[in-house]
């Protein structure tokens, strides 16, 4: 496996996310990237999970809009406050561009927990490429977000 330490990194944030109900889909402070930016910078979360004293701004680097298929990428805007926090990940701005894509393109479920579970699934798959991981790694990173 590749990076073993950025990916059991990664894994726990997510799993901490979900499990906290502080994961939500379409919220550049609680998706999938907005919680790994926060963890990695120590950026305390208000009770609307909005970022406490901090901007969001790595979406001027990528974002998807939930309406459209394709992600919007400007990679020119890679500077500043965008970039630190980007850099801060351990991860590419193109490979938090996958992991970002694979959560908000999740399927449609009956209920949010299902999506953010579904997006959840979808993030392991484009981490098992990042950190090339075999199968078993998959399965069992997989089986950390099932909640009791």
């Amino acid at each position: 496996m590749k990076n073993k330490e950025l990916f059991d990194e990664t894994v726990k944030i997510l799993v901490n996310a979900y499990l906290n109900n502080s994961l939500v889909q379409g919220n550049c402070h609680a998706c999938a990237v907005g919680n790994i930016i926060a963890a990695k910078m120590a950026i305390k979360y208000d009770r609307n999970l909005k970022w406490m004293g901090q901007q969001v701004a790595w979406p001027q680097v990528f974002v998807t809009v939930s309406f459209e298929i394709a992600q919007v990428r400007r990679p020119w805007n890679l500077t500043g406050a965008a970039k630190a926090q980007i850099t801060a990940t351990g991860y590419s701005w193109q490979e938090l561009a996958q992991i970002e894509y694979a959560f908000e393109r999740a399927p449609w479920s009956k209920t949010p927990e299902e999506r953010m579970f579904n997006g959840l699934m979808a993030v392991v798959e484009v981490l098992s490429q990042i950190h090339e991981m075999d199968e078993n790694t998959k399965s069992a990173t997989k089986g950390l977000f099932l909640k009791d």
